[in-house]
């Protein structure tokens, strides 16, 4: 099993709780924090597969790519 990455773990939440707030009540700040947390969490993610130029997973042409919902 992969090792859990404390600051990957918090920007998911993050996101989730930016996501959730935008749903309830749309306005330019919850949005502006959503945008920042999914920034984050993109930030996150490529780091934990070694950068845009690393040899991490990449998804091939077709390949559909799972939403919030799927990681939830």
């Amino acid at each position: 099993m992969p090792k859990v990455n404390a600051r990957l773990e918090a920007a998911r939440l993050a996101y989730r709780e930016a996501l959730e707030a935008a749903r309830r009540e749309p306005s330019s700040e919850s949005w502006a924090k959503l945008l920042a947390a999914g920034k984050e969490l993109s930030a996150c993610e490529e780091a934990g597969r070694g950068g845009r130029r690393g040899k991490g997973a990449r998804s091939e042409p077709g390949e559909l790519v799972p939403d919030i919902e799927t990681l939830e």
